[in-house]
């Protein structure tokens, strides 16, 4: 019976990538389509035959992640918070993955809570709602009920903690979710179709390393699949925001937590998508944008530690008005080295300082070191006259296109250009935030926005910190410094010592080396044809002495030419 089960799961997982190569190729090739009928039809046909085709698209996909779930509908989700950047037709149909994931059946819910709580809910909960409240790619949600005296338990291996700051109330609410069963495997077929399409698509875009951003959404997916990890990071970020009653981030209850099961303290709100109902309330959706953006100025210039997935299921607004944050499974920490570069490189922006914001591009492994700053300071300059002043309304009016075309030319420009791996969700999450504050706030740009809570953030930093950090960094190169400089000396007395010098450096050179073997070359071919000439002088009016004086003459020619131009 086993081995049965083992085999159907084996097909349907096969089944499974099947259909998600079949997508992809769907949606492309209806682009490839459209792009070579583009240039025959007129530009009205095209717009709306392009605008069709990304509804169509957009459904497609939905349809196809709805059905399948698992690591599509965070993809879907991630590309639903992008109305900066994508069409309508894709924000507005794949915007109702944040809603309408479809739930698993509650008899296996109930068996994956039974087999980690070692109890079914009835009897772990004072009551279990069966229907979720929220389902999303990994697990579902669903409310609960606990009485408070069971909630005296402790996390393993740490002290006991407080559930709620009120005490009044005999129940506690809260949110329980749940992993579904089986999706450790779905989430490895989904992995290596994935995998299999970013390899196609490298052969293509040969400049942008897909490798590495896989390995690093590789890495991001297995971390959302320790619910122990996520709790803890929930703790982490509650803690960071504990003195600030702008942000709401509920507690956890390690009592009724496992690897697989999270409980939250319930916390409720508006979707922070839905700009009707937080009109009707009364709240203000610029202080919304705006305690969004200063927020996120907090984690990652004061914290260092951030919440990397800020789509509309995951942030809700209060009266305040609040911002309320859940769903910890994707959060960053930032090393100190990372936090002073970005420190740099945010307030470089905000000031326009354009030698500043190169050279932590520089530092912070954007650009190699043997680029020249000059080239890299005018193409700084290029995208920020570009890009820095928009407000995200007008990101729209920017076509995908001219965005990959503007990249292409920075890639040919500097084809060592890579976003290092602990920045991919400093960017992505970058991408999310300015799609939200362009529904809640379309005229304010964004960086604007954070101007005064960056400078504020990193002047009130601990100076004392970075005194000692940059004092250990010294005392560390310079106990190094004599092991460094045997290790020179030795590779130089062996002869492996190799130096790197820029092309330009070379140029000069490399000419007057081509320019004389170019000559010598002229010249000994001249002379073998004069002596073979010579052979045939007796045959002066033949056709093979002709052409052996052609052979002379022409590379003489020639070879006096070439002295006289390089005079």
């Amino acid at each position: 019976m086993l081995n049965n089960s083992s085999a159907t799961d084996h097909t349907s997982l096969r089944k499974r990538s099947l259909l998600i190569f079949r997508l992809a190729l769907s949606i492309t090739s209806g682009y490839f389509v459209y792009f070579l009928c583009s240039f025959f039809i007129s530009k009205e046909r095209g717009r709306l035959w392009k605008n069709r085709l990304h509804r169509k698209n957009a459904l497609k996909f939905k349809n196809t992640t709805l059905a399948l779930k698992g690591l599509l509908i965070k993809v879907g989700q991630f590309m639903s918070a992008r109305v900066d950047i994508l069409p309508e037709a894709y924000t507005d149909v794949l915007s109702l993955l944040q809603d309408q994931v479809p739930p698993a059946d509650f008899d296996e819910i109930k068996s994956r809570l039974t087999k980690e709580l070692g109890a079914p809910p009835e009897a772990v909960f004072e009551t279990f709602d069966v229907v979720p409240i929220a389902s999303a790619s990994l697990g579902q949600v669903h409310r609960a009920t606990l009485r408070r005296t069971s909630l005296l338990a402790s996390e393993p291996g740490s002290s006991e903690q407080k559930t709620s700051d009120n005490e009044s109330f005999e129940f506690l609410s809260v949110a329980v979710k749940v992993q579904y069963p089986g999706i450790e495997a779905i989430v490895k077929t989904d992995l290596e179709a994935i995998r299999l399409i970013v390899s196609v698509l490298q052969r293509f875009f040969r400049n942008i390393r897909f490798d590495v951003l896989m390995d690093e959404f590789s890495r991001i997916v297995q971390q959302e699949l320790n619910y122990i990890m996520e709790g803890r990071q929930a703790e982490q970020f509650h803690q960071n925001f504990e003195s600030d009653e702008r942000i709401v981030v509920p507690k956890v209850i390690w009592s009724h937590t496992t690897s697989r099961v999270l409980t939250l303290e319930f916390v409720d709100g508006i979707k922070i998508s839905l700009i009707d109902q937080i009109e009707k309330a009364g709240i203000d959706k610029g202080e919304v944008a705006t305690l969004l953006v200063e927020s996120y100025m907090k984690q990652i210039l004061k914290h260092r530690f951030f919440h990397g997935d800020p789509h509309p299921g995951n942030l809700f607004v209060q009266k305040g008005p609040r911002l309320v944050f859940v769903d910890f499974g994707l959060m960053q920490s930032i090393n100190i080295k990372m936090h002073q570069g970005m420190q740099r490189m945010i307030i470089a922006i905000i000031d326009r300082d354009i030698p500043a914001i190169s050279g932590a591009l520089l530092d912070l492994g954007f650009i190699s070191r043997t680029e020249k700053m000059e080239g890299i300071e005018k193409t700084v300059c290029f995208f920020m006259d570009r890009y820095r002043d928009l407000p995200p309304r007008s990101y729209q009016e920017i076509t995908i296109s001219q965005i990959a075309e503007d990249f292409s030319i920075l890639f040919k420009i500097y084809p060592g250009l890579q976003i290092p791996n602990h920045f991919i969700l400093v960017g992505r999450t970058a991408g999310m935030l300015n799609g939200l504050c362009s529904q809640l706030a379309p005229d304010l740009n964004i960086i604007e926005l954070a101007k005064p809570h960056a400078k504020r953030f990193v002047s009130s930093a601990d100076w004392s910190t970075e005194f000692f950090t940059k004092g250990k960094e010294l005392v560390t190169t310079l106990l190094a410094l004599p092991g460094t400089l045997k290790d020179f000396l030795d590779y130089a007395n062996s002869g492996q010592f190799r130096t790197l010098m820029h092309s330009e450096d070379l140029s000069d050179i490399l000419s007057k080396i081509y320019a004389l073997a170019y000559r010598t070359i002229l010249t000994i071919w001249v002379l073998g044809m004069a002596l073979l000439y010579r052979e045939r002088v007796d045959e002066a009016m033949s056709l093979i002495s002709l052409g052996l004086g052609t052979l002379i003459v022409i590379p003489s020619l020639v070879l006096i030419s070439s002295f006289l131009r390089r005079r």
